[in-house]
């Protein structure tokens, strides 16, 4: 028997074995993931009889949707988050766990998982839909077939916020489900990723946080703490399903999503600490209430899954994931029990009345804002008032870390960065924390000229501050490229700069156009006072601004490496057509005849504040007056880079001189010598010719003709 023979007969028996072995696994998998939907649903049931919100048949008089109401609401609120976790977690999987073979397809275990999230996103979908049924049964208190009835259900059934959320969530699962199914890039499946991150986020946001002026911290925790629990069981649950299949590159999977875990964790921490304290009103609430018992219940199974990832991770990294797989698969598949019973009490303290209750205030409108009307502004007031908003706090203390870190990364590699840009950077992070957490965040929501105020700096001057920064060139310089085939940081980083996005949002055109036109679009239309009625309409719209700005001065100074080149003289037209649309907006707000933004504003009119169209008129006079220092700012960074863009070329001219023998200008000076030759030889030959002509002889028309001639004509 021949070697080749040998090989074969030895590989037969190991791939039947594995053939063998393909089902049982598949069992398993399938066995375990029964059993974590069994335990969430347990975890639900127990916290839902502790916090006193399972259904009870109401008393008499009182409207009844029926058990099939009261039960099915928590159950499709539970199925809503185990999916909609689920299919986060496959596409982080997909997108940047699994090693690729390349940088832009996915693996074929990556395949596996998009294939996974369309049948967990189309579940999703539909969870959020029945979510929007029974929601809208509970709120109107009559049994779900009669509140389907046409004409209750679409007077009532989209008034209720949340519904208006869940119906939101269910077309985006609906898109994620049909284009997971059909991709296989790897930059689709990471928009895919952030269209479920979005989705997930968008019930907290619409639930009523709290009160007493907490609400804006309760919607940024409780949508912080949904992110961070489904990155981290999701993303957990999408590897164990590949250490059951014994894919490649498992090993690789649960050390990236270390990383990510222990970031998850500490925002799962954090956020869990602002949402108890926003819903309980004193410390011992945690023992003498239903609410806080569940509280210190998941407490507990965070701190136990806490403890059980620390182990994980030490075994890791001393090799043990190589040795003893099949011990550390137990330890990963204890971690996700845990963290399925505590999503079941999470979905129940959604359901669970909390100790704390709102605070009337003084009016209507003191109601309407959720917080007291501020005094009357001061410089003092305006300055060092402190009317704290969670999401600005997170973003500008992301901005400043991230910064720092690539700095002290840089430096550490011996490789210097200008000291004026990390000053410029900080002054930014600095102007952003304070318009949006000072008192002039108070008195932008009672007076459109302190608005105006906070516009003009979100959309102007700290823009400009951070694209002197040059973020782009630094976090490149920072982050080292990915040493295997697929995607890492800073290849992502690249690919979202020449993405087709990237392009669309970073043209000329584009930032222009959501510069100028859509501040008349915002405005002067209904959106404007919508967006300040609520909290994420309010944080969207200076989301809006800050990004707005960024992008347009991004365009402009030209600092950081883009999908396209703009020439200077270019970016300063572009700046004086965006000058011009803002002195006209500028003006139409100064020349109305009527409050701005009335409904909202008029609501909401402090006693300090008697004429609300003086008020406007002042708006518009800072609109007009902001602009003048941030475009000389701009002016002067474009037309030093014209300047030395121009000085660039001739060096570049002189040294290519220097090492042709300036071949460059020898041949333009030979073809305008062979042009003045061709020029000089036409000359000529037209004077020889003109010359020819007058020196041959005529015969004068009227002389008289021989015989010959006469004969020949």
């Amino acid at each position: 028997m021949t070697s080749t023979d040998a090989d074969t007969d030895t590989a037969a028996p190991d791939s039947q074995t594995r053939a063998q072995a393909t089902p049982s696994r598949n069992t398993d998998r399938r066995l375990w993931l029964l059993g974590l939907a069994v335990l969430a649903g347990l975890g639900l049931l127990i916290a839902l009889y502790v916090g006193g919100a399972a259904y009870e048949t109401p008393a008499a008089g009182i409207p009844d949707p029926g058990a099939f109401v009261g039960w099915g609401l928590p159950l499709s609120k539970l199925v809503a988050v185990v999916t909609g976790t689920l299919t986060l977690g496959f596409l982080v999987s997909a997108a940047f766990l699994m090693p690729a073979p390349s940088k832009h397809v996915v693996s074929r275990a990556g395949r596996r998982d998009l294939l996974a999230a369309s049948g967990t996103a189309a579940v999703w979908a539909l969870a959020s839909v029945a979510m929007i049924l029974f929601t809208h049964a509970s709120v109107v208190g009559r049994p779900l077939r009669e509140a389907l009835a046409p004409d209750l259900f679409w007077s009532f059934a989209f008034a209720v916020p949340s519904n208006v959320a869940y119906l939101v969530v269910a077309v985006l699962a609906a898109c994620v489900s049909g284009a997971a199914l059909l991709s296989s890039r790897t930059g689709a499946a990471a928009m895919l990723t952030a269209v479920a991150g979005v989705a997930l986020i968008l019930p907290p946001l619409n639930a009523h946080g709290g009160g007493s002026g907490d609400h804006a911290l309760a919607l940024t925790a409780d949508a912080v703490h949904a992110l961070a629990a489904a990155l981290w069981v999701g993303g957990l649950i999408a590897v164990i399903r590949h250490a059951f299949a014994g894919d490649k590159g498992v090993d690789v999977a649960l050390l990236r999503f270390s990383r990510l875990a222990l970031v998850a964790i500490v925002a799962l921490a954090i956020s869990g600490l602002a949402s108890s304290y926003v819903r309980l009103e004193r410390f011992s609430d945690l023992w003498e209430t239903a609410y806080g018992v569940l509280v210190l219940f998941k407490v507990v199974l965070l701190v136990g899954l806490f403890a059980l990832a620390a182990r994980i991770r030490r075994r890791l990294a001393v090799g043990v994931a190589q040795r003893r797989g099949r011990d550390l698969l137990g330890w990963l598949v204890t971690e996700t029990t845990l963290m399925f019973v505590a999503m079941g009490v999470g979905a129940s303290l959604t359901l669970t009345a909390y100790p704390r209750v709102d605070i009337a205030l003084g009016s209507p409108g003191e109601e309407l804002l959720g917080f007291p009307f501020p005094p009357a502004p001061t410089p003092a007031s305006v300055a060092f008032g402190w009317y704290p908003d969670a999401f600005w706090l997170l973003v500008c203390l992301t901005l400043a870390l991230g910064y720092g870190w690539a700095v002290l990364r840089l430096r550490r590699r011996g490789v210097s960065w200008n000291w004026g840009r990390t000053i410029s950077w900080y002054l930014a992070v600095l102007a952003l924390f304070w318009v949006t957490n000072a008192g002039i965040a108070a008195y932008g929501q009672v007076s459109l000229g302190w608005h105006m105020v906070q516009h003009m700096i979100l959309a102007m001057l700290v823009p400009i501050l951070l694209v002197l920064g040059m973020p782009t060139t630094l976090a490149l310089r920072a982050l080292r490229p990915a040493p295997g085939t697929d995607r890492g940081p800073r290849e992502w980083l690249l690919w979202g700069l020449h993405s087709p996005v990237s392009r669309v949002v970073t043209h000329p055109g584009y930032v222009l156009f959501i510069g100028t036109i859509g501040l008349f679009g915002l405005y002067f239309t209904p959106l404007f006072a919508t967006a300040m009625t609520s909290h994420v309409g309010h944080v969207l719209m200076m989301v809006h601004f800050l990004l707005s700005g960024f992008l347009f001065y991004w365009v402009v100074m030209g600092l950081d490496p883009g999908p396209r080149s703009v020439p200077p003289m270019f970016r300063l037209l572009l700046l004086l057509v965006y000058m011009a649309f803002h002195a006209w907006f500028a003006i139409a707000i100064t020349a109305s005849t009527e409050p701005l933004a009335a409904d909202w504003y008029g609501q909401v009119q402090p006693p300090w504040l008697p004429d609300l169209l003086a008020d406007t008129s002042v708006s518009g006079g800072v609109a007009w007056g902001f602009g003048e220092i941030p475009t000389l700012i701009v002016i002067i960074v474009v037309a030093v880079q014209w300047s030395r863009s121009d000085d660039r070329e001739a060096r570049r001219m002189d040294r290519q001189a220097d090492r042709d023998g300036d071949a460059e200008l020898e041949a333009y000076n030979a073809y305008l010598a062979r042009l003045s030759r061709r020029d000089t030889a036409s000359a000529s030959s037209r004077g020889t010719e003109t010359t020819s002509q007058q020196t041959a002889p005529v015969q004068p028309s009227s002389a008289p003709r021989t015989d010959a001639e006469a004969q020949g004509t």
